[in-house]
Order: C-alpha cells, then structure tokens, then sequence
C-alpha cells in the first residue's frame, strides 16, 4: 500500500472576518497546485481514492489533484484529517480501505507529524510547505514505524 500525504495549497491569511475553517486557496496557491499535480503525474500513476481535511482548502487542493488526475470517484471528507487527528485512526482507516494507492489531504502540522510516525522517526521537525507530496509506502501492514518514505516533493511554480 503507498500513501501519498499531501499538504493542502498556500491559503488566503488569517483573518478576523472569515473563519479558519472557510479559508480559500489564494490563486497563486491555485496555480502551484495545478502545476505540481501535472508533474506529480511523472512519480504517480494515479489515486484509487483521495481523502480530505473538511476545512475549505484542503477540499479544493483535493477536487484540483482529482482533476489533474482525471479521478471518476468523489473526494472523501474525513473528519480526523482536521489537525490533531492521530495517526493510529489514519492508518487503521487506510488499512480498512484496503487500496493499493490513497492520497491524504491535511495541514501543517499533521502532515510532517505523520509522515514522522509512518516511517518511525521520532520527529522529523521538517517544514512541510503548501502543496508538497510525501509517498510512504507499506510492504506488509499499515502500522506506526513500519512505512518507508519513497520520496517528498515540494511544490513547483512554473513561471511564464
């Protein structure tokens, strides 16, 4: 089993009058996104399913890699993709999905959380950036420790 962890794109700025939840991509976060996912096309074949934060940006991060990758099912919201969500019920859900390729959309500091206890480094204090991959894959079961990280990809813009 590989999971892609994919932190969501570069959101509009803490604000007092829009709540956390409702914050958007920007349209540069936008552009990244769609430039990223066309490259990511050259690691990843394609998603068997993708899951999703239910905040805002994580929802549209997911609907444009879905598009990228000309996916026919619909994005999944789950809620223990919001930020504190433990890595025991992500991992217990993957394995009850029991698919070959799951992409996860989440947030900062979740993702560089995850990817820490996926491949059993105690903290791997890395700054994951708006719209980077990580592929952990499993030979064998889904457990804490036991994922090996294939690669990390950080956005790419593609300038003019």
């Amino acid at each position: 089993m590989n999971i892609y962890l994919i932190r969501h794109g570069e959101a509009e700025p803490t604000s007092d009058n829009k709540p956390h939840e409702e914050r958007a991509l920007t349209e540069e976060g936008i552009i990244v996104l769609r430039n990223s996912s066309l490259l990511w096309k050259n690691f990843v074949d394609s998603f068997d399913i993708i899951l999703s934060s239910p905040l805002k940006r994580a929802k549209q991060t997911a609907e444009i890699i879905k598009e990228a990758f000309a996916i026919n099912t619909e994005v999944v919201v789950e809620l223990s993709l919001l930020n504190g969500g433990q890595i025991d019920d992500l991992l217990n859900l993957a394995a009850a999905l029991d698919l070959e390729n799951i992409a996860i959309v989440g947030h900062q500091p979740d993702i560089s959380m995850h990817i820490s206890a996926m491949i059993g480094v105690d903290d791997i204090k890395a700054r994951i950036s708006p719209g980077t991959i990580a592929k952990i894959s499993f030979p064998e079961k889904t457990k804490v420790g036991k994922g090996k990280l294939e690669f990390l990809i950080p956005p790419f813009n593609k300038k003019g």
